[in-house]
């Protein structure tokens, strides 16, 4: 989505995370998300990973082709009761490029990610 009095649309590069926070539900088993991106015209894929204070992986969101530059996803922390600790959210905002090599004589198709921003969060259950 490009907005803007600006006619020369934004390059992929320009792109920035404008804000990015996480906000665990009362009910402590879910985590409201929120993701605020610079306008852009061809829409970014982003990445975001929930993990507790060991580190452990909970939970993963995978965005393609991102449409609005204001974003909101409800993560959902594994298992049936609330887990009080302290948890991170990281999101990584990326595009996939193709690129054609060649292999073993063969013109094959290979996808580059390319990194445009990253963040992260904190927060607590209690």
């Amino acid at each position: 989505m490009f907005s803007g009095s600006s006619k020369t649309p934004p390059a992929q590069d320009d792109i920035k995370i404008l804000s990015f926070d996480a906000e665990p539900y009362p009910d402590g088993r879910r985590v409201k998300v929120r993701l605020l991106l610079s306008s852009f015209l061809q829409g970014p894929n982003a990445l975001i990973n929930l993990s507790n204070q060991e580190n452990q992986e909970l939970a993963t969101v995978n965005i393609v082709n991102i449409f609005s530059s204001e974003n909101e996803i409800t993560l959902h922390v594994p298992g049936n009761k609330k887990q009080p600790g302290s948890y991170k959210v990281n999101v990584e905002v990326f595009y996939v490029e193709e690129e054609e090599i060649e292999q073993d004589g063969e013109q094959r198709l290979s996808f580059k990610q390319s990194l445009v921003d990253s963040a992260s969060t904190s927060f607590s259950i209690q």
